[in-house]
């Protein structure tokens, strides 16, 4: 019976093949299934011996449906790791073996050893971000210092110290004089601003425009019910994407532009979206393909004194 809902693959031995698989210094013997109803489910099965008098054995199950995903989400990822590392190793290696194994003239020398710098560049921007993410992940923001902000004045910071590729300077829709504050940590609220910043600027092509803007409280698609929430955002006139990308916005190592002119982890989302959650905030994305997207950061609004509301 157990069978008949059993995954084909994946189906129950039976007691008397579970416990002929037992090795002599072990009394307990463990066996996966996984089930296809009511709904799908990997069962942990176990066979244990009893020592009491009424009882021989026990058979029991323990459902390990989500541990088994996550299992299998880390090896995917560390997969997908590997391989996104792999990329720009084979390059080091390669143009490093033809430098030591070959005589080549100076202008070939340089361009070889252009290449390997912009390489190493790559990975170390892998690794770092890779780290970021096993950092944020494992801390859950306990790591965070968070403090009253002065958004205007963060994001003015943000944008003189942030210098695109080819020289472009963000626009602003600022009042610099209407005071917006924020309760977070300000090295984590400045990364995930400038990883938006970043991308805006480099799927904008032809010097096109990149705004950044402030939208106050209690906005038109907002009651006075719901919790006031200020928002950062970036808008852009570049490539923009199609639903089918949009979806997957916040996969690891996804890329919209699969053309590799544009340089990149696929990681910034990510990131982007741990820090802004761990904030009680969300991210907004709204994108259409060769339109352009805006990126919008939803974070709970507060004053100086007392944040998320009320005087502290």
């Amino acid at each position: 019976m157990l069978n008949r809902i059993c995954l084909g693959t994946d189906q129950f031995r039976g007691i008397s093949k579970l416990r002929s698989s037992t090795k002599s210094s072990d009394t307990t013997i463990r066996d996966i299934i996984e089930l296809t109803l009511p709904a799908t489910k990997i069962l942990e099965v176990i066979l244990r011996d009893s020592n009491a008098n009424a009882v021989s054995s026990i058979l029991y199950f323990r459902d390990i449906t989500h541990e088994s995903q996550v299992d299998r989400m880390k090896s995917e990822f560390l997969s997908t790791a590997a391989h996104e590392l792999r990329t720009p190793m084979a390059s080091i290696y390669g143009f490093s073996e033809v430098l030591l194994t070959q005589q080549i003239n100076e202008e070939e020398q340089q361009e070889f050893l252009q290449t390997i710098f912009k390489q190493s560049e790559l990975m170390a921007s892998i690794i770092n971000e890779l780290l970021d993410i096993a950092r944020i992940e494992a801390r859950r923001g306990k790591d965070f210092i968070f403090a009253p902000i002065e958004l205007t004045e963060l994001l003015q910071e943000i944008r003189t110290g942030f210098k695109s590729a080819d020289g472009r300077v963000c626009k602003c829709k600022i009042d610099k004089d209407s005071a917006v504050w924020l309760k977070a940590d300000r090295s984590k609220m400045t990364q995930a601003i400038t990883n938006i910043l970043s991308n805006a600027f480099k799927y904008s092509p032809d010097g096109r425009d990149v705004v950044m803007e402030v939208i106050c409280p209690l906005t038109p698609n907002q009651t006075d019910a719901d919790e006031p929430m200020v928002g950062v955002r970036i808008r852009d006139q570049g490539i923009g994407m199609t639903e089918a990308q949009l979806k997957r916005i916040y996969e690891r190592f996804y890329r919209a532009d699969t053309s590799g002119k544009i340089p990149g982890t696929g990681l910034g989302m990510s990131i982007v979206k741990e820090i802004v959650e761990l904030h009680g905030g969300q991210v907004e994305v709204e994108s259409k393909a060769g339109q352009g997207t805006a990126v919008t950061i939803w974070m709970p609004y507060g004053s100086k004194q007392g944040v998320y509301g009320g005087e502290q």
